[in-house]
Parts: structure tokens; C-alpha cells; sequence
């Protein structure tokens, strides 16, 4: 039997050539089959730091825009809830005022009152709405605890606490994404300025407060006014501080009653022996103004005291209507704030994918080319193979 051999040299050579051959039509193989010019970064070490930037981007962008969508989902919620909310409070504001109407009949302020504890008890629904989650909307950062509860009295009590939940959407953005239920529903600017009023008045009277402010903060002092009729007929008012009288006289109705930092100003006939005593209060919660409209509902028409607190509960709900649509465009502004930033990324999410594209996407004609061309390579290399292989020394001769 004839021993083959070949020249050691050559055989390295044409093996060492049909093994990159092969490798290079793999690569071309698995470029086309991934769609991907660069598979490994050791093929592009430039391209492959820009790539592995762009898709750390793309997922930072993707986890913003997820953010958005969560954060979205529940100030939509917040905002429906705030809507609905408002116009509960509109309608217990009608209903009142229709109280105050003294052909009322009876049975008719019966009716009025039930549809007011109806509102109330939809008031409540709404103050304990949920998001998609099941997280409560109004509790602050405390999501998973109820709240508002509701006593057998109608007094309501805040659960939650005071802070704000937000969302970074941006990498230097934040949005708030809940309110706190004390600040939305019971810390709602006074109507009257800083003073609630409290009524002892005769029957007939149609003395209103209309404002009560005192520019010095630290004064807590009880106040009241009470007003008579001289023996020359006229109005006259008596202001007391703790108890003690502080201002008397004439009254003018122009000026209303001034002393110090107090201001105070009435609308309405005043009768001899009307007062008025004044508790210092600079916001209220629209849950008392559900609780006195029901309570007063039962008093007579005639009741000159408990019809003026009527009108008291009144301005109350007319406040906290103006508060609440307040609040509704506050989460309406951060709404457009979460789709500005949403578009923001998305823009820049396409512009990334064409930089990623530039870099790592395969000219699919380039590559047939090239795959075509690498088999020829590497059909002529395996010929090359074969024939140095079956070289014998007689070949040589």
C-alpha cells in the first residue's frame, strides 16, 4: 500500500483557509437570518458601544412611557372622580337653596332631605373611589388604607395622610400622581374670610354675615356682634372680644363694624336682638356642609337662625364646587404634562431606532453578495483541500 503524504506547510494553509471560509459564511448565514449587521462586538468595537448606548436608552425610554401609562391611568380615574364630585356638590347646593324657600310644604323638605343624604352617601362613594389597582385614590402615599369614614353622627374623619405619590416620567421630571383626600376635600378656602359664623337670630331676620377677616393671624379671640335699635331708631352694633365689649355704636351699613385688624361686613334687615358670635375658621370640609343641610332640613321654615345657616351651607357648597373644579384642572394640567413627555419620548424613541438601525440593521443585498462570493471562496478552498490531501510522494517525483 502506497503511504500518502503532503507538504505539512501546504496542508496548513488550505485547512487554515477552508476554516475561515467557513466561518465567514456563517456569519453570513446568521446575519441573514438575525437581520443584523454586527453579532458580536468584537466585528465592530466602535458600532457595538453605540448600539449597546442606543438600546440602553430604548429600555430607559420604554420604562418612562410604562410610567406614564400607570400615572396616567390613575389621574384619569382622579379626574372622573373630582368631575363626578362636583356635581354632587352643585346639586346639594341647589337642593339647599331650595330649602331656604319657605312655601316649602313639609313632606316636600322631607324629600329634599333624602335626596340630600342620597348625594351624601354618593359624596362618600366617590371620596373612596378606587384605581384600576384597587389602590385608593384620595389617601395620600397610604394607597391600600380607606380614607374617609363615616360615623352614625354624619361626621367624616381622614385616614390617609398629606403627602404626595409621583411618578418620574423624564429624567429630571417628576408628576404628582394623587392628591391627598384632606387637601381636596377639607381644606377648602372659607367663604366668608376667616371667621365661620354661628346665628342667634330673631324670627323674621334676614341678617347674613357677608365677610369676617382680621389681618393679624395670631388673634384666636372669640368675637360676636350683637345689634339693637336706639331710642332715636337707629341700628346700633356691640362687638365683643372674649366677652368683653371692645366697640359700640351707630352701625353703617357702608362701613360694617371695624376694630383693630377685624373687619366685618352684613347683608340683609337686621332685626333689634339679632347676634352673631364669630369662630375663627379660614377653611371647612365640605363633609359638614353635607351634615348641617341635612341636620337643618328639620328645622322649622320660621327659624330665622337655622334658615341663615342654610345660606351659610350654601356659600359652602359653592366654595368647594369652585375648590374641586380648581383641583379637576390641576389634574387636567398634569394629564397634558404626561402626553407631552409620552410624545416627547416616543419622538425620540423613533430617532433612536433609526440611529440603532444605521449601526446594526443588514443591507440584505450587500449580504447575499457577500454570502454568494464566500461560497464560491469556499468551494475553491475545499477543492484545494481535497487535492492537497490526497498528495503522495509520488506526486513529488
Amino acid at each position: 500500500m502506497i503511504s500518502r503524504i503532503a507538504s505539512f506547510h501546504n496542508y496548513q494553509s488550505v485547512s487554515n483557509d477552508l476554516m475561515r471560509q467557513q466561518v465567514k459564511l456563517q456569519d453570513n448565514q446568521d446575519q441573514l437570518a438575525t437581520g443584523k449587521r454586527v453579532l458580536t462586538a468584537g466585528e465592530d468595537p466602535v458600532a457595538s458601544i453605540y448600539i449597546q448606548n442606543f438600546r440602553q436608552q430604548d429600555k430607559q425610554l420604554d420604562q418612562y412611557i410604562d410610567s406614564i401609562t400607570l400615572a396616567r391611568n390613575r389621574q384619569t380615574r382622579a379626574e372622573i372622580a373630582v368631575d363626578d364630585a362636583e356635581q354632587l356638590v352643585d346639586s346639594a347646593k341647589r337642593k339647599t337653596m331650595e330649602m331656604i324657600n319657605g312655601s316649602l310644604s313639609d313632606d316636600d323638605r322631607t324629600a329634599h332631605r333624602q335626596d340630600l343624604k342620597g348625594l351624601f352617601d354618593n359624596f362618600m362613594n366617590l371620596v373612596n373611589a378606587k384605581d384600576e389597582s384597587g389602590n385608593f385614590l384620595f389617601s395620600g402615599t397610604q394607597s391600600s388604607k380607606q380614607p374617609f369614614y363615616r360615623d352614625s353622627a354624619l361626621n367624616v374623619r381622614y385616614a390617609g395622610d398629606s403627602y404626595h405619590r409621583t411618578a418620574q416620567v423624564a429624567p429630571a421630571v417628576e408628576v404628582q400622581t394623587s392628591d391627598p383626600g384632606d387637601q381636596v376635600f377639607m381644606e377648602i378656602k372659607n367663604p366668608f374670610g376667616d371667621y365661620q359664623p354661628e346665628y342667634d337670630l330673631n324670627s323674621g331676620s334676614l341678617l347674613l354675615l357677608a365677610q369676617a377677616t382680621n389681618t393679624n393671624n395670631a388673634d384666636n379671640s372669640d368675637y360676636a356682634v350683637s345689634f339693637g335699635v336706639d331710642g332715636a331708631g337707629q341700628t346700633t352694633y356691640e362687638l365683643t372680644q372674649n366677652g368683653s365689649v371692645v366697640s359700640a355704636g351707630v352701625y353703617d351699613p357702608q362701613n360694617g363694624v371695624q376694630w383693630g385688624t377685624l373687619s366685618l361686613s352684613f347683608e340683609g334687615e337686621m332685626l333689634d336682638g339679632d347676634k352673631i358670635v364669630l369662630e375663627r375658621q379660614d377653611t371647612f370640609n365640605v363633609f359638614d356642609a353635607f351634615k348641617n343641610g341635612i341636620e337643618l332640613s328639620h328645622e322649622s321654615i320660621f327659624n330665622a337662625s337655622a334658615t341663615a345657616e342654610l345660606h351659610q351651607v350654601t356659600e359652602q357648597f359653592s366654595a368647594a364646587f369652585k375648590h374641586l373644579n380648581k383641583a379637576r384642572s390641576e389634574v387636567g394640567t398634569r394629564l397634558t404634562t404626561l402626553d407631552r413627555q409620552e410624545s416627547m419620548h416616543k419622538d425620540f424613541k423613533l430617532v433612536l431606532n433609526r440611529s440603532l438601525g444605521t449601526m446594526e440593521d443588514l443591507d440584505y443585498s450587500t449580504a447575499v453578495i457577500d454570502m454568494n462570493e464566500n461560497m464560491l471562496a469556499l468551494q475553491a478552498s475545499q477543492q484545494a483541500f481535497a487535492k492537497t490531501k490526497d498528495l503522495s510522494l509520488f506526486n513529488y517525483i
